[in-house]
């Protein structure tokens, strides 16, 4: 078994003559140091290892995975700038929102741009066209488009780069070298959209995001070794305990002799236990013996309860509230439905018409009149919402109008309860009975009041 975690300038390996395995006195491999797991997860590290926690720790996977499967959920479309209609008969857009690329659909190419994004803190999507075609509309000219696997990706910065002063992309960055599969590929900044992370750490490479995994590193290494240690107990716990004599003479305690071990061992394997029928669940000693307890149990441990709390504190990295995070307890909970809402709202959403307002721009959409965009509509749980805002506005809209009639806002004052702007009409700055007549016979006009033709003798 090797497990290797590279950066750009090394590599971390933990193979068959790594110093970092632990072993026991047969030489089996019984774990590795655990100071080693935190060097893994520091921020001097590539992101190809924060790829290789999000593939083999779900704690860090679930987050990443969550916000990705309900972002697939959305209706992606191509719109008319003019008058925001859908439009079905663009050849080449099709082909995109279907198969961007020969090796993946459109949900895979999807999938691919958030999970970089997310846990490497970067995704590159290169459009592959000559660099001829920079400043033009990509999207006439481009059949295939690829998210570029982040970690062997590098944004290689001109020398000095006029940061902070007047320049354009291309007097900053040189190129996008990929070194993939032993070949290297310095591609044209035109040709790459890079999506990035937020990074405010002047120290490292400022053209490239920051994955919010770095500040999780904590809660991350707690969690290795919480794991190692519990695969420790389940696959070679040990000695469950010590049977001694508690015999005693006028010398003091009596040791058990060889021949009594070994007759108490043979008579507790052949006589007791539940696997087989002739045995008996009831162990009687003859010997005056005591049982001395040595090994925990995963209950004494509660490792689950540290994990929890890592598992909270990186979900919440990701906006995603601590009820939604898996438990072992009742998953089911009254406010889960409108945490998964504010999900939706706080960062599917946001996140999803990001990536289509920067393609739409990538593509060069927006010259030709056009823009693509994600609709969640149709998405169960925020028609339910929908149907609870609904509900809500009407019965507050019930009350301002019974408050209205009864003398005590204004119309003003019904729109702002129900999220509407002022109108900046005279009428909708007066109370009901500051009203004359030709307001009221407006009010009965538009079904606010009812058709008796004199409001003021109190019927409506």
């Amino acid at each position: 078994m090797k497990l290797e975690f590279h950066t750009k300038n090394f590599s971390l390996s933990f193979g068959s003559k790594s110093k970092n395995l632990l072993r026991d006195e047969a030489g089996n491999i019984t774990g590795y140091d655990v100071g080693s797991v935190y060097d893994i997860a520091t921020p001097y590290v590539a992101s190809s290892n924060f790829i290789t926690l999000f593939e083999t720790l779900p704690e860090v996977s679930f987050p990443v995975r969550f916000i990705i499967d309900k972002i697939l959920k959305g209706n992606f479309m191509l719109k008319s700038q003019k008058d925001d209609s859908v439009i079905w008969n663009n050849e080449e857009m099709n082909q995109f929102l279907t198969r961007p690329n020969p090796l993946q659909t459109f949900s895979e190419f999807v999938t691919s741009h958030f999970a970089y994004k997310f846990v490497t803190g970067n995704s590159f999507i290169k459009a592959a066209v000559p660099s001829s075609l920079r400043g033009k509309e990509l999207w006439k000219w481009c059949d295939n488009y690829w998210v570029l696997p982040s970690d062997c990706v590098e944004v290689r910065a001109r020398r000095p780069a006029p940061l902070f002063s007047v320049a354009g992309r291309d007097d900053l960055i040189e190129c996008y070298q990929l070194t993939f599969g032993g070949v290297v590929d310095m591609i044209d900044p035109g040709n790459i959209l890079h999506v990035k992370e937020m990074n405010i750490d002047s120290s490292g490479n400022y053209m490239e995001g920051k994955s919010r995994l770095v500040s999780q590193l904590k809660p991350i290494s707690n969690l290795i070794p919480v794991y190692e240690a519990r695969n420790i107990i389940y696959t070679k716990r040990g000695a469950l305990g010590i049977i001694v004599s508690r015999k005693k003479d006028d010398a003091g305690s009596v040791p058990l002799k060889p021949n009594e071990k070994e007759e108490i061992r043979k008579e507790y394997n052949d006589a007791y236990g539940v696997g087989d029928s002739r045995k008996s669940p009831v162990a009687i000693m003859k010997d005056d013996v005591g049982f001395i307890k040595t090994s925990m149990s995963i209950q004494e441990l509660q490792p689950f309860d540290e994990t929890l709390v890592d598992a909270i504190n990186i979900a919440g990295a990701y906006s995603i509230p601590s009820m939604l995070v898996p438990r072992k307890e009742a998953s089911t909970y009254d406010n889960q439905a409108s945490s998964e809402r504010g999900v939706y709202s706080n960062i599917v959403i946001p996140e999803a018409k990001a990536f289509v307002r920067d393609m739409t721009q990538f593509l060069g959409l927006d010259r030709s009149g056009m823009y693509l965009d994600v609709d969640y509509s149709d998405v169960d749980v925020l028609q339910a919402g929908n149907k609870e805002r609904q509900e809500t506005m009407e019965i507050t809209s019930r009350k301002c109008r019974d408050e209205f009639l009864g003398g005590v806002i204004t119309l003003n004052d019904w729109r702002a309860q129900i999220g509407e702007s002022a109108i900046d009409s005279p009428i909708y700055n007066k109370l009901v009975l500051e009203m004359d007549n030709d307001e009221i016979g407006r009010l009965r006009d538009l079904g606010l009041i009812g058709n008796s033709k004199n409001y003021k003798n109190g019927t409506i």
